[in-house]
This record gives structure tokens, sequence and C-alpha cells, in this order.
């Protein structure tokens, strides 16, 4: 038996050993790297760590932290009313209107910067009764179809990628249809997880009624409700200093980073919010304190188990096996779907850019002259399926989605969105071909 062989065995225990003896995945992966790494192919320990996500888990340090110092203030519940006001009096525009604002926001230069956004729509959904999942489902619908904007890191590798490959490529309409697929995919998710229900319930409905009469302006610091007296609405009280410099140094992380990016500076958006995180807390170390208990070290560990054990994998070119195996199929639309699967399933634990930029060159030979799929949308359908499964907490927008979720639902949206992902490995690349590569094969 191969390494290779070997090694892909090794993955699937992960999973089949985690689920069994419910032992934390993220940390038997990063044993699994090591005695894989290590043991079997004979890497020194610096090369299997080299593969660990740093850059990933300062992101979800760095965000987890800053809104948790945001909940702590009880700047979410202020935002979470204000919101409301803004989009209007029903629960059902609360997922579309945050998944647009999401999506806006994931096209300017890096779709990291969409996920400030993410713990104020988890936020809501809980306030308001939105199914976390269905929250959960579009905002990783928003950032992945943003990130194919020709103005976004994703969308910019691929483009450049295409065209070192000399494949036919427009950007625009790249962009149009990730946008139109993820819309879709919305779609499904909201009349999956209770659309019916918001689309009857009014805005007044949609709040969980404390006990007591008390209403959500009745928010400790701490988020904890009292029930000895009505205050009036969040949105309309008056915001504390510090709830103000919270606010401002929300939208300064997302027009910050923005720019950074914009003038080439290579920073990390976790680095920024981390940074910020951490004056706030100068300014009032008791929340900051208290803020640490909101970072979910848990989720931080499962993603940096995996991509670690992933980086193994890729190294000692198992991926690479992968794809040749699925040029050596005889039927070119066969091969296609086979591509799509691998990236789809490799993008779910590791960097959908370096699946895409590893797998469209292997897949030139099914689209030059007489290769059978010449003239057809493969790379928007390559693309598109790659960036759908990232929604699965195995990776950097999951595991940021899940860190976002109130605690008492992270179990049960881990566990939606590992289902609804991994769904997506096939179910993606069947609905991208069947649209943007099968009805040109006849032409």
């Amino acid at each position: 038996m191969t390494a290779e062989i070997i090694a892909l065995i090794g993955l699937a225990l992960v999973f089949t050993v985690s689920a069994l003896r419910n032992v934390h995945m993220g940390a038997l992966a990063l044993v699994a790297a090591f005695v894989v790494g290590i043991g079997i192919v004979g890497e020194s320990l610096d090369d299997v760590l080299g593969g660990f996500p740093v850059d990933a888990l300062v992101i979800l340090l760095g965000i987890t932290y800053l809104f948790g110092i945001a909940r702590e203030t009880g700047t979410i519940d202020w935002l979470v009313d204000r919101s409301l006001v803004l989009i209007g009096d029903r629960v059902a525009l609360l997922p579309w209107g945050l998944w647009a604002i999401a999506s806006a926001v994931a096209c300017l230069g890096t779709s990291h910067a969409a996920f400030a956004v993410v713990p104020i729509a988890m936020s809501l959904a809980h306030s308001h009764r939105i199914n976390s999942t269905m929250m959960g489902i579009a905002m990783s619908s928003a950032i992945v179809g943003g990130a194919l904007a020709p103005t976004s890191i994703v969308g910019i590798t691929v483009q450049t990628v295409a065209s070192q490959a000399n494949l036919t490529y427009n950007a625009g309409l790249m962009f149009a249809l990730s946008i139109g697929i993820n819309a879709l995919v919305v779609l499904v998710a909201f009349f999956l997880f209770g659309g019916r229900e918001l689309i009857a319930r009014s805005r007044g409905e949609g709040k969980d009624a404390p006990t007591g009469g008390a209403s959500l302006g009745n928010r400790t610091a701490g988020g904890v409700l009292s029930a000895t007296k009505t205050a009036a609405p969040v949105a309309t009280q008056k915001l504390t200093a510090l709830q103000v410099v919270v606010i401002v140094s929300i939208f300064v992380l997302i027009g910050g980073f923005f720019a950074l990016t914009q003038l080439g500076v290579d920073i990390n958006l976790g680095v920024v919010a981390l940074t910020i995180a951490v004056v706030i807390a100068l300014i009032d170390p008791k929340i900051g304190r208290k803020a640490i208990a909101r970072v979910d070290w848990g989720t931080i560990l499962l993603l940096g188990g995996i991509i670690t054990y992933v980086g193994v994998l890729t190294r000692l070119g198992a991926i690479d096996q992968l794809g040749e195996m699925a040029r050596s199929v005889s039927s070119p639309l066969l091969a296609a779907f086979v591509i799509c699967v691998v990236a789809a399933l490799v993008s779910a634990f590791a960097s959908t850019i370096g699946i895409i930029g590893a797998l469209i060159p292997l897949a030139v030979p099914l689209l030059v002259v007489g290769g059978g799929l010449e003239m057809t949308g493969f790379i928007y359908a390559l693309a598109i399926s790659a960036s759908l499964v990232d929604c699965a907490p195995f990776g950097t927008t999951g595991a940021t989605i899940v860190a976002s979720t109130v605690e008492e639902d992270r179990p049960r949206v881990y566990r939606n969105l590992t289902i609804w992902g991994l769904a997506m490995v096939i179910i993606g690349p069947v609905v991208t071909l069947a649209t943007m590569v099968v009805p040109f094969l006849w032409l």
C-alpha cells in the first residue's frame, strides 16, 4: 500500500474515530498529521507545522475577540434592534438583507472582510428566532458569492490562472454566475429552514420575549436579561462612549482593511481586528478579559488540525494523483465531474484559492481543441463548485460562522453545516455542470 493511500485512509479514520469516540476532530487530525507526516512520509516536524494555517486562525481569533467585546459592551444588542428598524418590519427580510450586505463587502478586495458581518447576522438570528443554520448558509453564500468578483482576491486568482493557461474567461460573467448560484442556494435554505414561517411573522412577534415583560433593552453589558423593569428599546437608548468606540471600530475594520489591500499592503484581517480589540481592551480591561471567554478556541483547533493534515496530503502528492485519475477517465464530461468533486471535497478542508489554482491547469487537456469540452463554462463550474462547500465548518468561512453562533446553537449549526457542506460536494458539481457545461456540448 502506497503512502498516498495510507494518508487518505488516515483522513477517513480521523472523521470516523471522531464521530464514534467523540474525540475532538481538530486534535485528532493534528496528531494524525504528525504520525503520517513524520512517521510515514518522513517529513520534519517543521515541515508538518509549516502547514498549520496561522493566517486563518488569526482571522478567527481577531474577529471573535473583537465581536466578543461588542457583545460584552451591549453594542450587538443595539445593532440588533437598529438593523430591524433599517430593514423593515418583516423578519423574513433579515437573511436576505444581510446576505446582500455581506456579498457587497466580500467584493471589496478580499471576501474575508465580510467576516465582520457574520457575528451581527448570527446575533440577529438568535434574537429573532431565525434558524441559525439558515443565516449561516446565507452568510457563507454571501462570502463565497462575492469572493468571485473581479475585484476580489479569489476572482483575480481564477482570472490569472485561466489567462496563464490561455483559456477564454469573462470575469463579469464569472461574478454574475457566482451571485446567481449562491442566491439560489440561499433561496433553497430559506424555505428548508423555516422561511415560510418567517414570511408570516411580524417583527414584533419575531423577538424572544423575556420573562417579566423585559424588553431587549433590558440587557446588561454582559448580555444578561433583567426582568425587574421595562426599558426603552435598545435602538432608542443613548449609546455609551465605549459602545460608540466599538461601532466605529467595526467600520474601521471593514473600511481600513479594504483601503490597506487597495494600497497593496499585505495584511491579515485578523491582525486588524485583533489590534482594534486590544486597543479597546486597554480602554476597558474588564471588558477585554470577559471577551476572551467568547473566543471559540475549539473551532480554532478544529480548523488548524484539519488544514495541517490536508497540507501533508498535498505535499505527499495525493491531491495531484486524484487530479490525474480524473484526467484518465475516457469521458470528458465524467472527468469534469470528477475534477469538480475533487475540487469541492478538498476545498471543504483547505484553501479554495489553492485548489482552484492546482486543478485548473489539470483541466486544460479537457478544454483545448479536441478535448471534448471546448467553448464551455467548465472553468466557471469548477470555481463555483470549489467555493459552494465553504460553509462546512472545516474551513475558515464555516468555522467563523460556527464560532459566531451563540453557544447553545453551536452543536446544531456545526452538524447542519457539515451535512450541507458535504452535500454540496456532489450537488454543486451536478448543478454547475448541468447549467454551464452540458448545454454547450452539442453547439
